[in-house]
């Protein structure tokens, strides 16, 4: 058995590896050929947080991965990261435990993954301007994996603490990336091409207004009926695309919200984004649309990451 820290995972994978990886995963999975039971939520209410647990068996890939992690936010006050993962990952001919990781990175991969995946089908083919709100840890991974994929992308980054943005815009741009910090939310929005939440927020930080023809918003931040990153109005007149029905219609407030409100029904979601992927639905149809995917994360994402790392490692 082989144990890996978040170092260690973050240097034996590509960005570009997880990004192909994920958007197998999420074809399988809508195609049904993955075993994923909904995650189980555990919340430490006198504490202020939660404990996630998610398994899943992919047989196409031959793995079975369990994650378990945890989200403080009031760890921030305590100087601790907010986020924490641990990922066990099983020989599924045997039972056996092949490799122990950190998965504090490997989430971030996964995570930043689908937003690619997500730009790859649904944001216009000329999406030069990459607004990130939220400049927490998965911010930077948010930068790093759309740098990638999109050549010569500049990025806007903002947050409702100023202090952490700046520190972030100068760590970012210490790493090579064209990064700058917006005025504020709205400044942000109005000036991209493809925006990202990246937020625990219980109220909209992007607004319906806001919003120009053409863009395409990725919101992975909110994963519990409470966090709502998007005004509901604008997720009623968007193309909407989810990495699963099933997880959103249990954990997506940006989906439940709207529906309570009555602005919409469970049927608005246009498709999963494995359901694109595997050409069952279109994707980006013209360039006016605006499209939005809503992602709650999904095991199987973490299942094709610690693929890679599992066939790396050994």
């Amino acid at each position: 058995m082989r144990f890996l820290t978040d170092s260690d995972v973050a240097g034996l994978v590509r960005p570009r590896e997880v990004v192909e990886a994920v958007e197998e995963a999420y074809r399988l999975y809508s195609t049904g050929r993955v075993v994923m039971p909904v995650r189980s939520r555990v919340e430490a209410r006198e504490k202020g947080g939660d404990i996630l647990m998610m398994p899943c068996y992919v047989p196409d890939m031959n793995i079975f991965s369990l994650k378990l992690v945890t989200v403080y936010p009031g760890n921030l006050a305590r100087g601790l990261a907010t986020i924490n993962a641990v990922v066990v990952v099983l020989d599924a001919e045997t039972g056996v435990t092949k490799l122990v990781s950190e998965a504090r990175a490997l989430t971030g991969l996964r995570t930043a993954a689908a937003t690619a995946v997500s730009v790859k089908y649904l944001a216009r083919k000329n999406s030069e301007v990459v607004g990130v709100i939220g400049c927490g840890y998965q911010a930077g991974w948010q930068t790093r994996v759309l740098a990638d994929l999109l050549k010569g992308a500049r990025f806007l980054a903002y947050d409702i603490d100023a202090e952490r943005m700046r520190a972030f815009v100068k760590q970012m741009s210490g790493e090579g990336f064209d990064i700058k910090p917006a005025d504020s939310a709205q400044d942000l929005v109005k000036k991209s091409d493809i925006v990202v939440t990246v937020t625990t927020s219980k109220t909209p930080v992007v607004y319906d207004a806001w919003v120009r023809d053409g863009t395409h918003l990725s919101a992975i931040g909110g994963y519990t009926p409470e966090m709502v990153e998007i005004d509901p109005r604008l997720t009623a007149r968007s193309k909407l695309v989810v990495d699963s029905r099933e997880a959103v219609r249990e954990e997506a407030g940006d989906i439940l919200q709207p529906i309570k409100m009555g602005l919409m029904s469970f049927d608005h979601i246009h498709a999963e984004i494995g359901e694109i992927v595997a050409g069952l639905k279109p994707g980006r149809e013209n360039d006016r649309e605006i499209t939005l995917f809503k992602s709650v994360g999904l095991a199987v994402q973490d299942a094709a990451a610690s693929k890679i790392l599992l066939d790396k490692a050994l």
